[in-house]
């Protein structure tokens, strides 16, 4: 029953921790509030890309090239320059030249536009670029095209608009698909790529090869054969490398035939382009961050950004999204394991797995976008399923343990010290049914008289002087880290060894007794209370041995039994605190000798309900003594030793001698010597020199 109990509600809290996986993955999937996972999901694996396109170089114009070709800085550079740089482009057989400056105004002097439309014909594959203006007609805002002068237009084999639309963190995520209408420049030169390269296939199929450029079949791209794929799609800029790694050049060190070999730009696409920071018309004059800015690495320009554009394009290998139904399955997916394998595992093991399973998570995102350029959201799982699924894990473990622990404690309060009940508390201790085996010190006490004392009082007066014995006893208890296991009627069982492990267990449970004896000797109520204790040490059954419906911390076991029979010894023996040979072994045995603690040695007994004899010693309240025999015993006490081996060998003279000797040292009045007395008197009567002879005492009653 306890068992299915518990694999409920194993099961239910796994199921709540995926749940509460789920809808916080859910939430940072819908709430833009978490768009920044999103971008990071993105950025981060390409920081694990360095593939530096070999097939690109940029050509960049700064006020350090227009200084250097004699031009003013703050005015575009002049056509003139254009023309030559075309020249070269042409004459080193570039595959392809995309213009990111716009040429929106005619030159003043017609025949330098002339001459650089003449420069754009004969390489055939120039795409130049429009701007966009953006107004608002009937509250509607729209955006309309700003092309290149119709001159430049016809000359050229296409343009289309050079939209950079960066997200909030300023960075371009997104390849621009163009206008309403009007491509993008990127598409337009990707498509004559594409469709130039296919042309030239056809030409050289049909012996036409090297007559004519293939482009000289249609110099100019109708966007109408721009393919569909390139106009409208979502596509997600692949950044093979940091864009500060691609191949660039200035301007004026490609006119300069010193400058650059010969063949330099040979089957190259070329972008031409300003640096941001110089900004002349018509060109783009912001930076925008990338994946790699984000780990310190300088911004793009939107030439670079253009150029990455271009080569997705031309090699198909732009990245894609995952669909929002594939995403949404994945959330779920990984909330369902976070939310139950982190809350099965252990904490430790937990935390190593929640580990795992994010360096797995990171790892098939990095492969899915570097090898099949496919990303999705997987920084949400990471960074917001895994957190809420520890914390669940952790959280609810911590407050169930801190429940087990204060029930613990409750249930422990009334037998051990606060001291005690807080270790165990921390413990992994088990309240189930059932005990264990441990080695401990068993301790009995009773009241001597106290029946016959109470049919005289009131039932106030009995609990006054209850409460207060049972105070006192159990405050000495306590302080030597015992348990309380009981109390009965008058009586107190305690234990130590049990539930927690004491390697002391025998000297702070005889220690216990002696206070509590010394306690005794102060009055209660007007009334002077004699406290007679037993105690033994060996092997018992200790743990909650209650049932379903009560706990009930206790030992049970020939140890307990036997202590509670030395217990009823004293009342025979006239004594208060009496211990089993075992204790005794227990106390001088060891390393650590209690050195306060004075014993007599009483003889071997052979108590009720019990069938082998044991040695029985008196615990004498007396700071004076180490061992028996040692010099510093009491001479009553030697005396004592010695009529005991006497009795051991049936010399009953010698021994009732010394016995009454012992009577008179301690004050006419002894009473371990008073009972032997009476033992040698009847044994006198009954022994015969010719029977066997033993020195056990066989004792009837409880």
């Amino acid at each position: 029953m306890a068992d299915l109990k518990e694999r409920r509600s194993l099961f239910w809290n796994c199921v709540i921790g995926a749940t509460l996986s789920i809808a916080a993955g859910l939430m940072a999937l819908e709430f833009p509030l978490f768009d920044g996972l999103a971008r990071l999901s993105y950025d981060l694996p390409f920081i694990f890309q360095r593939r530096v396109p070999s097939e690109l170089v940029l050509v960049y114009i700064d006020s350090k090239v227009k200084a250097n070709l004699g031009q003013p800085t703050d005015q575009p550079l002049d056509r003139l320059f254009h023309t030559q740089l075309l020249d070269r482009l042409t004459q080193d057989r570039a595959k392809l030249i995309l213009y990111d400056i716009l040429f929106d105004t005619p030159h003043p002097e017609p025949q330098v536009d002339a001459a650089f439309a003449a420069a754009l014909r004969h390489h055939g594959k120039v795409v130049l670029v429009a701007d966009y203006i953006k107004s608002i007609q009937g509250n509607i805002l729209q955006e309309s095209p700003l092309p290149p002068i119709s001159l430049l237009q016809e000359a050229s084999a296409g343009w289309g608009v050079a939209r950079l639309k960066p997200d909030p963190d300023n960075a371009i995520r997104q390849i621009d698909a163009g206008m309403e209408g009007v491509p993008s420049a990127t598409s337009i030169a990707a498509a004559l790529l594409v469709i130039g390269d296919l042309e030239g296939v056809q030409d050289r199929s049909r012996g036409l090869s090297g007559a004519t450029p293939p482009v000289a079949v249609k110099n100019r791209l109708d966007p109408e054969r721009v393919p569909e794929p390139m106009k409208s799609r979502t596509r997600w800029l692949n950044y093979y490398c940091a864009p500060v790694q691609l191949r660039a050049v200035d301007f004026d060190h490609a006119l300069d035939s010193r400058g650059l070999p010969s063949g330099y730009f040979s089957n190259k696409l070329v972008v031409i382009g300003a640096r941001p920071s110089v900004g002349p018309a018509g060109a783009q004059r912001d930076e925008f961050a990338n994946p790699y800015s984000r780990f310190g690495s300088r911004f793009s320009s939107g030439a670079e950004v253009h150029a990455l554009s271009l080569l997705n394009l031309m090699h198909g290998d732009w990245l894609e999204q995952l669909s929002p139904r594939s995403q949404l399955l994945l959330i779920i997916l990984c909330g369902w394991i976070l939310g139950a394998v982190l809350y099965l595992l252990r904490p430790w093991a937990s935390m190593l797995s929640a580990l795992a399973i994010v360096l797995a998570i990171f790892g098939s995102a990095l492969f899915l976008q570097i090898q099949h350029h496919v990303w999705w959201s997987w920084s949400i799982p990471v960074c917001v399923q895994t957190p809420v699924a520890a914390l669940w894990s952790l959280g609810w473990r911590y407050l169930v343990e801190s429940r087990k622990r204060q029930r613990l404690r409750n249930a422990f309060s009334v037998y051990l010290s606060p001291y005690l009940a807080d270790r165990i508390a921390q413990s992994d201790f088990d309240l189930s049914l059932g005990g264990q085996q441990v080695e401990a010190t068993v301790l009995f006490t009773d009241l001597a008289g106290f029946t016959a004392m109470s049919e005289k009082l009131s039932p106030k007066e009995v609990s006054t002087i209850l409460t207060t014995y049972f105070t006192r006893t159990t405050r000495h208890i306590l302080e030597r880290d015992g348990t309380i296991i009981k109390y009965m009627g008058d009586a107190v069982m305690a234990i130590w060894g049990a539930p927690l492990p004491n390697a002391n267990h025998a000297r702070d449970a005889v220690i216990a007794a002696c206070n509590i004896i010394s306690e005794g000797k102060t009055e209660i109520a007007g009334r002077r209370l004699q406290t007679r204790i037993g105690i033994n040490t060996g092997p018992v059954l200790a743990g909650n041995l209650g049932s379903e419906f009560r706990f009930d911390y206790t030992a049970i076991g020939a140890t307990t039994n036997l202590a509670s029979r030395l217990e009823g010894l004293n009342k025979l023996l006239g004594t208060g605190i009496l211990i089993s040979e075992s204790t005794h072994q227990a106390l001088f045995g060891g390393a650590s000798v209690p050195a306060s603690l004075l014993l007599r040695r009483l003889g071997r007994f052979i108590l009720s309900g019990t069938s082998e004899a044991v040695q029985v010693y008196e615990v004498l309240a007396d700071v004076s003594a180490n061992l028996p025999g040692s010099p510093d015993l009491p001479k009553w006490c030697t005396l004592f030793h010695e009529a005991l081996d006497h009795w051991s060998r049936a010399e009953f003279p010698p021994a009732a001698t010394l016995l009454q000797k012992v009577i008179s040292l301690r004050g006419s009045h002894d009473g371990p010597s008073e009972f032997y007395l009476t033992q040698i008197q009847s044994a006198q009567s009954t022994f015969h020199p010719a029977t066997a002879w033993t020195d056990v005492i066989k004792i009837g009653q409880k």
